[in-house]
C-alpha cells in the first residue's frame, strides 16, 4: 500500500511542533486573569490586548496547518497506491 512510511513520523513531528503556541495562549490566559483581578479599572484595554495577541497566534497557527495540508497532499499523492 505505500512504498514509505517515513512522511507519518514527518507528518506527526509537524503537527505536534507548535506546542510553544498553546502554551503562549495559556499564559497569556493566566496573565489576563491575575491583570483584571489587579486592575479592573482597565478590562477593556486588557480583553483588547488580549483578543489581539491571541489573534495574532490563531492566524499563525492557521498559516502552518494550511502549510501542513499542501504537504500532506502532496505526499499522499506521491506515496499512496491505491488499492485495485
Amino acid at each position: 500500500m505505500f512504498r514509505n512510511i517515513e512522511f507519518y513520523d514527518e507528518f506527526a513531528g509537524q503537527l505536534f511542533s507548535p506546542w510553544w503556541m498553546y502554551l503562549l495562549m495559556g499564559f497569556n490566559f493566566i496573565l489576563m486573569a491575575v491583570l483584571i483581578f489587579i486592575f479592573p479599572e482597565f478590562l477593556a484595554y486588557l480583553v483588547a490586548a488580549f483578543l489581539f495577541l491571541n489573534g495574532v497566534v490563531m492566524v499563525g497557527l492557521a498559516i502552518r496547518v494550511r502549510k501542513w495540508r499542501k504537504e500532506y497532499e502532496n505526499l499522499r499523492r506521491r506515496y499512496w497506491i491505491p488499492v485495485e
